[in-house]
């Protein structure tokens, strides 16, 4: 009933208040009367001449300021080659159009301007957190998995998963576009694509109706490098890397602009090997009675190597359209190798006996997007249409053999050897189109509608065989063949209005889905459809320019991933198995938000009540199929659905400033998860505090000299039947600019004293399992970055494709 009170006044609030919304537009032109097109125009405030907001000049030389918020501005204007001009202050109440500004030819200005200004590594804005990748030198040389570790808020566990704020069910975003890839696809991508590729991370709690209503948790969008320059520009970057294995990376973008076509692309190359060494402690019980368990060690390693590449291509035909494609894609080769060795204990807690398993895989996966773009700017300023047609295709294939050998404590063979191979192919398509439209009223309303459809289809295919006697023989009970179809037609409507204090924004998205899955074993069919509503809306009040108060509210949905729904039993060891789950339900979420922000310092207060808790758990093989017999020791990786799960948080993000040379960023997250579900024998109903502080230190030193010194510290927390050990680590990195600012070299460590490593409990009723992981936290790096070309810039448009949440779930 709250949450439709809620709701309904904030929609009926935009029609209630009467709104004010101003656009400000003045011309650029030189003594000659002629327009400057690409001339920068910004608003300043008159009390300390800081920026409120800027745009470049279109081809006639005029700029259009969207959304001034009533008050006195100065107006500057400036171009390469040309002298700035100030103008004296005025006051905007609502649509003006200003004198236009005439700027003075500098024959002798340097025609080369080299900015050397860094953003912030992490920004606190309105509705998200950006991550600027490139203003950390801890992550030169890095992953992109990494830089997402040292991203505020972010934790990855012993499985890959991504959690944001402790909780789990991120989209996440590739350019706008959900990844398609998950789990160990989506981590390997992740970790084959070097820091140097991306330009950014924006991390979004609280998406508008205008995102599709995937991850209850929010997006993480991770933004591909683009040169918005004109003329002929690009980078040329390296790096290596040495932790327990070495890394390399290499990388090159390039960018040609002229005002009719704009041709972008880069390419990066990555070479590494990975290492994950987990042990585990299984312990099992039979009412209350320990009735034996197993030690575990294993050690792994991943070496592989990856190419990611992206084509684009954006064409003027005048000022008011634009057409563009961009072709995307990443081939990944690796061969993983797993050594095990386990010790089965008794119910005297005495060893019993021992087994060896040897597990090898030949992974391969090519992935390729193409999209179509089209945007019109219409002759009323900020009125736009845009549009989108994706068309997706992931294929992936690994080849395994498993082999298990048995002893006893003397050393003596037990039993004959074990010997499992496996050829697992997958392919997914998706083809999507979407079109999006924007209206700004000259009262001040602003419209957001939009509509978007959606296919995706995966075959996934499984062959195993038994190759202990050197005969290969088909393992019938673990061989199978799942298909999977997908269709989603979305529609959405957003309205924004702004008062001199107050703006509102409210959404509605309706999102109609149908499912239809086939296995082949057993021939077993599931066929679903369902309708849902999910509401969004947000106020912001500013008592001040430095002070405002801001609320939000929303419903999301989290749709399982394509393979989370795959049913197939895969062989981890003898005694481990992993699997999907196709009767698994999506998640639904309330998240409610409340922010304070002043000056710099920003609060946020969070609540989210989840139903349907997607939640990976590590159990007992007959308490999750308890039909199927097999031994008491063997367990089984899933992931089900919980009944529900309950999030209370606080978020504080404060830079201070101690000196011109040093500065800090803090980020402070303070939650409590509370689960609620069963599974087996197992009822939860519980909760734990946790707390995750990140400090990110900056030091100018001074001839192109500069440092940083990172602190992170995490209480661990409570995920559906794990709860995490508390973990902390050191980094550091130096930087030095060469080369007239166009070289870069930075040396970072990470981990200095590899404390950074996870470790957890997972309890049941009848199972507990302690496990610790030990990775490359700590690696040190070195790399190079050259810039060449000009630096005349260009404004670029942003825009997302159609493909945002089926690129996302793909990779689950």
């Amino acid at each position: 009933m709250l949450k439709t009170i809620l709701v309904t006044v904030l929609f009926a609030g935009i029609s209630t208040v009467a709104f004010t919304q101003a656009q400000v537009s003045v011309g650029v032109r030189n003594e000659q009367g002629a327009p400057l097109e690409q001339a920068i125009v910004e608003l300043l405030r008159p009390k300390d001449s800081s920026l409120y907001k800027s745009v470049l000049a279109d081809k006639e030389g005029l700029a259009v300021l969207e959304r001034v918020s009533p008050g006195n501005y100065l107006v500057r204007a400036s171009m390469v080659g040309y002298a700035s001009r100030l103008t004296e202050a005025y006051a905007i109440t609502g649509n003006i159009t200003l004198p236009a500004i005439v700027l003075t030819a500098q024959p002798n200005q340097i025609k080369e301007v080299t900015v050397t200004a860094r953003k912030p590594f992490i920004q606190k804005l309105n509705d998200r957190i950006v991550v600027n990748v490139e203003s950390s030198i801890m992550n030169a040389g890095a992953s992109a998995m990494e830089v997402l570790e040292r991203s505020p808020g972010v934790s990855i566990d012993q499985n890959d998963v991504i959690a944001l704020r402790g909780k789990q069910g991120i989209t996440i975003m590739i350019d706008g576009k959900p990844s398609p890839m998950s789990g160990a696809d989506l981590a390997n991508y992740l970790r084959g694509l070097p820091s140097n590729a991306i330009e950014r991370i924006d991390i979004i709690t609280n998406p508008s109706a205008k995102f599709d209503a995937a991850g209850n948790a929010g997006i993480i969008d991770i933004r591909m490098k683009k040169d918005q320059r004109m003329g002929t520009n690009g980078t040329v970057s390296a790096g290596y890397g040495q932790g327990v294995y070495p890394k390399a990376n290499a990388g090159a973008t390039f960018n040609y602009r002229t005002k009719k076509i704009n041709l972008f692309g880069n390419y990066n190359y990555s070479k590494r090997k990975g290492l994950n060494h987990l042990t585990l402690d299984r312990n099992f019980y039979n009412n209350g009675v320990f009735s034996g368990g197993d030690l575990k060690d294993n050690y792994g390693t991943s070496p592989g190597h990856s190419h990611a590449m992206r084509f684009g291509a954006d064409y003027f035909p005048d000022s008011k359209n634009i057409i563009g494609f961009v072709l995307s894609g990443n081939i990944n080769r690796g061969n993983r190798r797993t050594d095990n060795q386990s010790t089965v204990i008794n119910a005297q807690h005495n060893p019993a006996s021992t087994f060896q398993t040897t597990a090898e895989n030949g992974d391969k996966s090519h992935n390729i997007l193409a999209n179509i773009n089209y945007k019109h700017q219409f002759a009323a300023p900020g009125k736009t249409f845009t549009a989108d047609i994706d068309y997706g295709s992931f294929s992936s294939n690994s080849l395994s053999v498993t082999g298990t050998r048995y002893y006893n404590l003397d050393g003596s063979v037990q039993q004959p050897a074990y010997i499992l191979q496996g050829d697992q192919q997958g392919k997914l398509t998706l083809r999507t189109a979407k079109a999006d439209f924007v209206n700004p009223f000259k009262n001040g309303l602003k419209l957001e509608t939009g509509m978007k459809t959606s296919y995706v289809s995966s075959d996934n295919n499984a062959l195993f065989y038994d190759i202990s006697t050197g005969t290969p023989q088909e393992d019938i009970n673990k061989t199978n063949r799942f298909f999977y179809d997908e269709f989603n037609n979305a529609a959405y409507l957003n309205l924004y209005r702004e008062y001199k204090k107050l703006d509102v924004q409210v959404g509605l998205r309706a999102e109609h889905t149908h499912i239809k899955t086939k296995q082949v074993k057993g021939d077993i069919r599931f066929d679903s459809s369902y309708l849902q509503l999910f509401p969004s809306a947000f106020v912001n009040y500013r008592f001040t320019e430095d002070q405002t108060l801001g609320i939000s509210v929303s419903r999301r949905i989290d749709r399982p991933a394509y393979s989370q729904l795959n049913p197939f039993l895969f062989l981890i060891d003898v005694t481990t198995y992993s699997t999907g789950n196709p009767a698994l339900l999506p998640q639904f979420t309330w998240s409610y938000e409340l922010s304070y922000t002043l000056k710099n310092i920003a609060v946020t207060l969070g609540y989210s009540h989840t139903v349907n808790d997607q939640n990976i758990a590590i159990a007992r093989f007959k308490d999750v199929f308890p039909n199927i017999p097999q031994a008491d020791n063997i367990t089984v990786q899933i992931p089900v659905n919980l009944s529900s799960s309950d999030y209370f948080g606080v978020t504080v993000t404060a830079p201070f400033r101690i000196s011109n040379a040093w500065s800090i960023l803090n980020n402070i997250n303070a939650y409590y998860n509370k689960y609620n579900g069963r599974l087996g024998t197992t009822r939860l109903n519980n909760g734990r505090p946790a707390l995750d502080l990140r400090t990110n230190n900056n030091f100018t030193i001074g001839n192109g000299w500069s440092a940083e010194l990172n602190l992170n510290f995490a209480s661990g927390g409570q995920y559906g039947f794990m709860v995490m050990d508390p973990q902390w680590g050191i980094g550091a990195g130096v930087q030095k600019t060469v080369w007239k600012n166009k070289g870069t070299v930075r040396f970072n460590i990470s981990d200095i004293f590899r404390t950074n490593l996870p470790k957890a409990v997972i309890t049941y009723d009848n199972y507990i399992e302690k496990w610790h992981a030990v990775r490359e936290s700590r690696v040190a790096n070195i790399s190079f970055t050259y810039r060449f070309g000009k630096n005349t810039v260009q404004a670029a448009r942003k825009r997302s494709t159609g493909s945002e949440e089926e690129r996302q779930r793909a990779g689950n």
